[in-house]
């Protein structure tokens, strides 16, 4: 009989492992994704469908029709609970699915209730309906004085990585510098001021001073006002306040929620307190060996970016293969921090493992990244939620430590 492998979770990470598996072991193994959405997003998008730039079914992979074209099993359910004693998922219906491994990819709850005020004044890209949100408010009346910022979120006891007080704060970045560019484009932005808060020590506090060096005139340029050590208490209609009391003017929040896990992790004893799972080197789970976790819902994913949680989602799948053909290499887990922020007509790509100890702490700014970014999203979604190549990837890292780590 084959080993059952059941994913939950079809974003970077899981639609990750998925085709690791089909890669390798397609026919020696049979595999079961569970999701509560026939689509899987592709959050990256997300900004631009927020400033009209893209549609929003460019975000949408359908998940059903692309599992099934490799003769694995899809299923839209919500997961109520895990009982790793006998390895086994149960469903929002209570059937049950049984597993040799499974791979947890749910990602992690956007707790916008967490936010006073939120409901009423906030406004998010980190989903498609906040980000349409978002969309329709831009369309109309963005006022006088935005503020953009990320919450501070409380992690839980099994974060033994270093830890941040904002989960991530590449969108913010992208969203700072695409409302810049809206706002000059149609002639309106010298009637907006733009306040950037986070409630790190430095905005950006996963890379490193060259990073910043390089990010500081860009900033400057764009006219953006950053402030640091600022937790959001509540939003209201005409300002925002932080726990010291301290107010800004606004007339839109644009919010980074606080993260939380699934509660049902909580219920099932394999997370923390706080929802996330606790994973060695491997994504393995510290006390039940068979389970594995990775992207935003693993405890040692630090920031939460896609770029982690498909290099973790690789690791993970490469070990699950590695026992069950007793041949293949485990992939080791080498975290770096890779994104691109938009930036209107340019983007700017961000390269760097100063965070992990290492030495690369690397900028660059230009038409390129943005060709770079389209490339990237035009894949994805044509292949279905696949990667580039990996040498494709190994070959962009190279030219750009030779070009411009200098």
């Amino acid at each position: 009989m084959k080993p059952k492998v059941v994913i939950l979770g079809s974003g970077f990470a899981g639609f990750g492992a998925f085709y690791s598996f089909v890669k390798k072991i397609n026919d020696k193994v049979d595999i079961s994704v569970v999701d509560p959405s026939v689509f899987s997003l592709s959050k990256p998008i997300l900004p631009e469908v927020a400033f009209g730039e893209r549609a929003l079914n460019e975000a949408l992979i359908p998940i059903g029709k692309y599992i099934e074209k490799y003769n694995h099993t899809f299923i839209r359910k919500e997961v109520k609970f895990i009982n790793p004693e006998t390895n086994q998922v149960i469903l929002e219906d209570d059937s049950s699915l049984s597993y040799d491994y499974l791979i947890i990819s749910l990602g992690a709850v956007k707790d916008y209730n967490a936010i006073e005020g939120f409901k009423e004044y906030g406004y998010s890209i980190c989903d498609y309906s906040q980000a349409l949100r978002f969309l329709d408010r831009r369309a109309s009346s963005i006022g006088n004085n935005v503020v953009i910022g990320a919450c501070l979120t409380q992690w839980g006891s099994a974060s033994m990585v270093k830890t941040l007080a904002a989960p991530c704060e590449g969108p913010i970045g992208e969203i700072m510098f695409m409302l810049d560019y809206y706002l000059r484009k149609h002639n309106r932005r010298d009637k907006t001021n733009i306040t950037v808060f986070t409630p790190g020590e430095i905005f950006f506090e996963d890379v490193g001073e060259r990073v910043h060096k390089n990010m500081e005139p860009v900033i400057k340029k764009s006219n953006i006002n950053v402030v640091t050590k600022k937790i959001l208490k509540r939003i209201d209609k005409e300002y925002v306040e932080f726990e010291d009391s301290s107010r800004l003017e606004c007339d839109m929040a644009i919010i980074i929620p606080p993260y939380r896990g699934q509660k049902f992790l909580i219920d099932s004893n394999i997370s923390d307190e706080a929802g996330f799972i606790p994973t060695d080197k491997h994504m393995r789970h510290t006390t039940y060996k068979n389970i594995f976790a990775a992207g935003d819902i693993n405890a040692t994913s630090m920031p939460k970016l896609g770029h982690i949680a498909v290099k973790q989602s690789h690791t993970a799948a490469s070990v699950i293969i590695s026992e069950i053909t007793q041949k293949e290499e485990i992939i080791p887990f080498e975290p770096e921090i890779l994104c691109i922020m938009n930036r209107g007509e340019e983007a700017t790509l961000i390269l760097s493992n100063w965070m992990y100890g290492g030495n690369i702490d690397l900028t660059f700014n230009g038409k390129i990244p943005k060709f770079i970014k389209m490339g990237f999203d035009a894949f994805y979604f044509y292949s279905h939620g696949k990667m580039p190549p990996k040498w494709s990837e190994d070959y962009l890292t190279k030219l750009l430590v030779k070009c411009l780590n200098k």
